[in-house]
């Protein structure tokens, strides 16, 4: 049985860019050779600050059949205070359904948050209730936080001209891409990917490895997000302390098969 994948995903930073977020999105899917994904609200309140998602704001920019709001997955904490909970614990089932249903349609669902890191976000517990609705309708499923993906052994390497260079040595916490981008690339880089930045004029000058992610979107243009700086290390020290910052931070995905 081929299992389901269900993507969880904090909108932190995408509020005055959705059309560019959803069409990103899109644009990885369709790479992967899905259908455009059904996305699950979960908040318990949809009034937010984030211009691109308070009230049904999303809803009008992906349409009513794309998207579902499920506050029966919202955290009670936001209104009544104390520590996270979900609402309704039992409507993961029906969110499990719901991408079941999807599934044979070529689509996934993203159910999503504000909240950027997944272990400090309600979303993370909605996915070990999924874990656990799966495992009573033994049903396979693998649950990640979007875009999914393990980071590569090799490096994703960037040629900047030399002052976006030197700012980015200067520790900036972006580095900006072409105006042209491969959206289904950059935008499906798994979280904590290493990369490698060098100056388009020079091969001499050391070159910069940082730990970034999926592309994201500002009025600049396109740019890949710096999660910090991993230098002077061998690549399996590397790699072995980006998969334990992922581990820790809840972007590790959740799987369950039936024997």
């Amino acid at each position: 049985m081929s299992p389901i994948t269900l993507f969880s995903f904090g909108y932190w930073g995408w509020g005055n860019a959705v059309p560019q977020l959803v069409e990103a999105i899109d644009a990885v899917e369709k790479s992967r050779d899905y259908a455009p994904p059904i996305f699950a609200d979960i908040r318990i309140s949809r009034s937010v600050r984030a211009a691109g998602f308070d009230g049904n704001a999303f809803e009008k920019v992906v349409g009513v059949a794309r998207y579902r709001w499920m506050d029966s997955l919202g955290n009670l904490a936001i209104r009544q205070g104390g520590e996270m909970r979900i609402k309704e614990p039992a409507a993961a089932g029906t969110l499990l359904e719901l991408a079941a249903t999807a599934a044979k349609s070529k689509r996934r669902v993203i159910y999503y948050c504000a909240c950027q890191t997944p272990c400090q976000c309600h979303r993370y517990l909605v996915s070990k209730l999924l874990l656990d609705a799966a495992k009573q309708r033994s049903q396979a499923v693998e649950i990640v936080e979007w875009p999914g993906g393990e980071p590569a052994k090799s490096e994703i390497e960037i040629r900047l001209p030399r002052a976006a260079f030197d700012k980015v040595r200067r520790g900036a916490t972006s580095v900006p891409l072409p105006a042209k981008v491969d959206l289904a690339k950059m935008a499906a880089l798994p979280w904590y990917s290493l990369l490698l930045v060098r100056p388009e004029d020079d091969d001499v000058v050391p070159t910069w490895r940082l730990v970034t992610g999926p592309a994201r979107y500002r009025k600049t243009g396109w740019y890949l997000p710096v999660h910090g700086a991993l230098d002077e290390q061998t690549p399996a020290a590397m790699r072995a302390e980006l998969m334990r910052r992922r581990e820790d931070l809840g972007y590790q995905p959740l799987s369950f098969a039936p024997r």
